[in-house]
């Protein structure tokens, strides 16, 4: 990988590395008792999940075109594609397709259809996220 692109694509991977940590405090946290009494909870955590999937958006759409394909044109088939390359199996990609279901649902929806969506993070996320992590940290240790 050109340096150029690892500079762009370092910040991104920072900021996973620094946030996913958090995971196990929010899952511990925040049930939906919380989630639906404590606002400044809930907030939170929706600004959290929003900041991961979008950043994982930004880092998927950098490689891809880093790899000279093709940007897809909704968010869903650029995970998808992005988890393709990262995972074996088909229905594992679609798995990471779901985070733009997720990002669209806290962005428009009712207090608990939002909820719903942010436990399917909680509990998607500890596979997701260490395995993406470890295959764009490849892609950018790759030589030109």
């Amino acid at each position: 990988m050109h340096q150029t692109d690892r500079s762009k694509l370092i910040p991104h991977m920072d900021y996973l590395e620094k946030e996913f940590p958090f995971f196990s405090d929010y899952e511990k946290e925040i049930d939906w008792k919380v989630y639906e009494l404590q606002r400044s909870k809930r907030l939170e955590i929706e600004r959290w999940v929003e900041s991961l999937i979008n950043a994982t958006l930004d880092i998927s759409k950098m490689l891809l075109t880093i790899m000279g394909e093709e940007i897809p044109d909704t968010s869903r088939e650029v995970l998808f594609k992005i988890g393709s390359r990262v995972c074996d199996k088909e229905e594992e990609a679609e798995v990471y397709s779901e985070l733009a279901k997720i990002r669209d649902t806290l962005a428009h929806r009712y207090l608990d259809l939002r909820w719903n969506d942010i436990k399917r993070f909680l509990q998607i996320v500890p596979k997701l996220y260490p395995r993406f992590l470890e295959f764009v940290k490849r892609e950018i240790e790759k030589e030109d």
